[in-house]
């Protein structure tokens, strides 16, 4: 990656993994220095990339506005369950012979940048006969779903009898246990680092009326659950490409396949914590306007706190603080002197 001045990029990226105390000891990729100028109205890092070292911005402690650290489970998301089953107010909660049983698969946000621009609607569908009880209607549902969503470039769903996955080519006469529901889970989304985003597309199930000899009446109910939790790695794979690019990686890719490959150093499979100083440049001479920018250290998740003691030490006497990581609240905000 070629190496060029800062002064006109606002936002400085550094994955910091390993704290350390001098200078010789920044031998592997993620090391990370932080230290004062002599006279102590500075702070800056030093920073052992893929291949060399680099110096971040001399951050004077007066013109620093605000500190923040953000946990890896702040940033996590959850996916959900969707558990349908017949309403037992409508016919002893058995299907009712002769009937079309449609459920509703409501995907937002499907291909859009919004939820509300971009839907997709897929289907499950059960024609109900003589003696057909809820476990068989439910295998013929899961099934029915299955095999309608068969057919996607992208897998958003699975669906489960139970504990047992339902594919399109499961067959009814291997399910052979008394199943109470049908249970649709979102999964997580195709990702291609700095290409392809991990965005959730949303899932509402809506079941449809069937007529009970006197009206039409909703046949099923539907209760959501939290499904898996999506960790930050992808999230914060993204912002390492997207910054590496503003920091002068802006041909990556170029002529695909014959280029050569930029190395990362965020791991999509870990977490990671997020420190954020809030600064402003100020100029010399005729330059003296103030140029608000940022410095973000990535930090695998658990070791952000002894980095942030370390600026902490350095930046006492600004009133500058940053929060301390909790896994439960998250994030904070840090004190703006």
């Amino acid at each position: 990656m070629p190496r060029i001045f800062t002064e006109n990029q606002a936002t400085l990226v550094y994955v910091a993994k390993a704290l350390k105390t001098d200078f010789a000891s920044l031998k592997d990729a993620g090391d990370i220095l932080v230290k004062a100028t002599p006279d102590k109205q500075a702070i800056y890092f030093q920073h052992k990339g893929v291949a060399d070292i680099s110096r971040s911005d001399l951050i004077e402690v007066k013109n620093i506005i605000s500190a923040n650290a953000t946990a890896a489970k702040s940033m996590e998301k959850k996916l959900k369950n969707a558990t349908v089953t017949l309403d037992a107010s409508v016919n002893g909660g058995k299907p009712i012979a002769g009937q079309d049983y449609v459920l509703r698969l409501v995907f937002s946000g499907y291909i859009g940048i919004s939820p509300e621009d971009s839907q997709y609607w897929k289907y499950g569908v059960v024609h109900a006969t003589n003696g057909m009880s809820a476990s068989d209607f439910y295998k013929k549902m899961a099934i029915s779903i299955a095999k309608n969503m068969s057919r996607e470039a992208v897998q958003f769903i699975k669906v489960f009898l139970g504990n047992t996955e339902v594919t399109p080519r499961t067959k009814e006469n291997k399910l052979t246990s008394t199943y109470t529901g049908v249970t649709i889970k979102e999964v997580a989304p195709d990702w291609i680092r700095g290409t392809k985003q991990e965005k959730i597309v949303r899932l509402t199930v809506e079941p449809t009326t069937v007529n009970d000899g006197t009206s039409d009446v909703v046949w099923g109910t539907v209760k959501y659950s939290d499904g898996d939790t999506l960790k930050n790695g992808k999230e914060i794979a993204d912002m390492e490409y997207f910054f590496a690019g503003e920091k002068g990686d802006q041909y990556r890719l170029i002529n695909w396949p014959d280029y050569v490959p930029t190395e990362y150093l965020v791991d999509p499979t870990q977490e990671y914590d997020v420190i954020d100083i809030h600064y402003s440049y100020v100029g010399a001479n005729e330059s003296v306007q103030k140029s608000e920018k940022d410095i973000k250290l990535i930090v695998p998740a658990g070791k952000a706190d002894g980095i942030s003691k370390a600026i902490n030490a350095l930046i006492t006497a600004s009133g500058i603080q940053i929060n301390t990581l909790t896994a439960a609240a998250g994030g904070g905000t840090g004190t703006n002197p």
